[in-house]
């Protein structure tokens, strides 16, 4: 018996040995990989991006305005006067601030005064133009040289961006197109990409003020300067690609983990590539509620902050207008001589959703952190909690971590997370609440237990803090068996809970609940309610509208609902979007579809394959009842989607639907996909296989739409 013991544990230490000895190996290929990842990003960043550079290279040539003759040289100059259309935007921007301005007026009962503005110019057909200066400079350089960037100075007096634009010459003849860049008036300064040989370059600076010549000045160069965010975007695509190939077991075993990792490598890349510039949708509200948030009683807000809060922070284009943009956004976050308010302690429900913001905003107040970097923290807070949130949804998936996974992983999803924005909040608690949910009607035989119930209505309600009519996902657990309950009392108590949860929270849209610092007077008063950035919106006049013509709301309804279904399958939009950088393909939009459909349909349970054996068995899926409930569930929620747009943003009887955007039905993805799983249909992949080549084929599509959309952009 001694004997015995005495080889068990000698055994023990020898397996314990090897296992050490194994891991080993292991960590030194991990290491391998890694630094040949870098050490090609690197090379490819030299080879690709600096090469004429390292082999073209020459001092930066320095050019004064006031150097320049109109009478002919190497150097010459030439001023026009021209009227320049203002673009849709810029014209509807005007009428919303007149609008605007009139409802605040008649809320104060004072009389409308307007401002002249003397540049401007509005045309009888309703159109806005500007007076501008255009002056032009002609350079002939000393010789053929490699023109990497233009940076353009100008010491601009107004507090409006102007811009300029570079044709280049080489050879005789213009080279490749007309390059357009803008002068930030708070940086006073534009960088423009040029990246062609050139023998003389024509400058056209616009601007709607007077300009001192004495005060402009631009710099040609072809200088090294390895950008950091492709050696960084380029090292985790290495790295990521590396992992899908080498690694064997992992995805399978640990399919959390891999979302984890790779949904924290492309926030990182959003964060740091998108910088301080304001891209996502009502970024400036939201960066406002949480900054607010981050004080206490007393609030300091520094001028960078009241920029950010107004959507005012200047844009850069790459690296050179980064480095200027933060260098003024640094001098301006400076707390000596901020301006001081004070808000009410009590914070309001719909504010809460922006704790994870607030905490990063906070943070880095106290540690001193610059402003870009600070901005940056409040980012990877709600990147985080998005992860956290999501990490959690996934391990509790007990069939379907790959399709949770992949609703996670979303570009919108991911884009949000990585924004200053709720949305993160609302899609990873709503993902949460919809597992616990549906885990319930994939267990028809099994009793709900406290701790899951409780879970799933406090992801509910905290997903549906600032979007409250998504509560009515959660109304689909009033049509749980009577079996999931120990009694018929507590199935009673519980669907009539959930109920009148459901009911306050959809009552509180129309009566908002009284809250410290608010002015119910408005809040409340639906003659004033309607959103302010649509001309004409009024939710009395829509409502009244609606009823007055409920035949005709219907079939524009339904009518709306088809068309945007039809855009984005067949119409060429793409539904996968980074905020206002753009969108993937419609290609993109039918692979992941298909790929999502492909594992809800042949989606076997991790437990069930025994590929010793070549057996898969077929897994548990939802009764015919509940997918048809589920179905109604997200057509009745999609119609009050778009029926609350409807009444907030649209002109009153306008013949559209305007504001609805295909990130509002991403919520509802899960639901519709656990409609197809099924248990006749099985397909002979590994599990591990299959995670590999969903989590290749999402990240894949967010790394392309990084380059595209971020990188080539932001950081050229």
């Amino acid at each position: 018996m001694i004997e015995r013991i005495r080889k068990h544990l000698e055994d023990n230490a020898m397996m314990k040995k090897n296992n050490r000895a194994d891991r080993l190996p292991v960590v030194l290929r991990i290491l391998v990989s890694f630094l040949v990842c870098v050490t090609t990003a690197v090379l490819l960043e030299v080879a690709l991006f600096q090469f004429p550079s390292v082999t073209e290279g020459y001092e930066a040539l320095s050019y004064k305005a006031q150097d320049a003759s109109e009478e002919g040289g190497d150097f010459t100059v030439r001023n026009e006067k021209k009227l320049v259309r203002l673009t849709e935007d810029e014209e509807e921007s005007i009428r919303v601030e007149r609008n605007n301005k009139k409802l605040l007026s008649d809320y104060l009962g004072k009389e409308q005064q307007e401002e002249e503005d003397p540049t401007l110019v509005e045309k009888e057909d309703g159109t806005f133009w500007r007076r501008v200066n255009r002056i032009v400079y002609t350079v002939d350089l000393p010789s053929r040289l490699y023109v990497k960037k233009l940076d353009f100075r100008a010491k601009l007096k107004d507090e409006k961006d102007c811009g300029y634009s570079v044709t280049v010459y080489d050879k005789g003849s213009q080279s490749g197109d007309v390059v357009y860049c803008s002068v930030s008036a708070k940086t006073k300064a534009g960088v423009a990409n040029i990246g062609r040989h050139a023998s003389r370059l024509e400058i056209a600076f616009m601007t709607a003020e007077k300009i001192d010549p004495s005060g402009i000045r631009f710099y040609v160069c072809n200088d090294f300067t390895p950008n950091m965010m492709r050696i960084l975007f380029m090292s985790f695509l290495f790295i990521t690609i590396a992992f899908l190939v080498e690694a064997e077991h992992l995805p399978e075993q640990k399919c959390e983990w891999c979302f984890a990792a790779f949904c924290l490598s492309l926030g990182l890349l959003l964060i740091f590539g998108i910088g301080t510039n304001q891209v996502s949708y009502d970024e400036h509200v939201h960066a406002r509620s949480a900054y607010k948030l981050s004080f206490g009683q007393m609030i300091e807000t520094t001028e960078s902050a009241l920029q950010m809060s107004g959507n005012l922070l200047p844009f850069f284009h790459n690296p050179e207008e980064r480095e200027l943009v933060a260098a003024y956004e640094n001098a301006n976050h400076d707390f000596s001589w901020a301006d001081i308010g004070f808000q009410s302690r009590f914070v309001r429900s719909e504010n809460r959703v922006y704790y994870p913001l607030a905490a990063g905003f906070f943070v880095g107040r106290v540690l001193g952190l610059s402003f870009p970097l600070t901005v940056a923290l409040a980012k990877l807070g709600n990147l985080l909690m998005y992860i956290a949130v999501c990490f959690f949804a996934i391990r509790a998936a007990k069939r379907y971590k790959e399709l949770v996974s992949l609703v996670a992983l979303l570009p919108g999803n991911v884009f949000q997370a990585s924004s200053i924005s709720y949305d993160a909040v609302v899609n990873g608690f709503l993902l949460l609440g919809c597992v616990y949910l549906y885990n319930e009607f994939l267990e028809p035989e099994s009793k709900v237990k406290p701790e899951n119930l409780l879970i799933m209505l406090l992801s509910f309600v905290i997903g549906c803090q600032s979007k409250p009519i998504y509560i009515i996902m959660a109304c689909m657990a009033l049509f749980w068996s009577r079996k999931k309950f120990d009694s018929t009392p507590r199935a009673v108590i519980c669907k009539i809970a959930i109920l009148v949860l459901a009911g306050l929270m959809i009552y509180n849209i129309f009566r908002p609940t009284p809250a410290a610092g608010s002015d119910y007077d408005l809040v409340g008063n639906f003659d004033f309610a309607g959103d302010k950035r649509s001309v004409g919106s009024s939710v009395t006049g829509q409502i009244s509208y609606i009823f007055s013509h409920p035949l005709a709301y219907t079939l524009l309804l339904l009518s709306c609902m088809g068309k945007m279904l039809f855009n984005y399958l067949l119409g060429g939009t793409g539904f996968f979007q980074y905020g206002y950088l753009g969108a993937a393909p419609m290609a993109a939009t039918w692979l992941i579809l298909a790929a999502a459909v492909f594992l809800a349909v042949t989606n076997p349970p991790e437990q069930d394959q025994d590929h010793r054996r070549g057996e898969v068995k077929g897994h548990r899926s939802m009764g015919r009842i509940h997918i048809i409930l589920t179905l109604i569930m997200t057509l009745g929620l999609s119609a009050v989607i778009w029926t609350s747009m409807y009444v907030s943003y649209t002109p009153v009887g306008a013949a559209e639907i305007r504001g609805v955007q295909g990130r509002y039905f991403t919520p509802l993805f899960l639901p519709l996909l656990l409609c197809l799983c099924s248990e006749k249909h099985v397909f002979r992949l590994k599990n591990s296989e299959r995670n590999r080549l969903m989590f290749g084929l999402i990240t894949g599509l967010n790394y392309l739409m990084i380059l595209f959309l971020v990188i080539l952009v932001y950081d050229i």
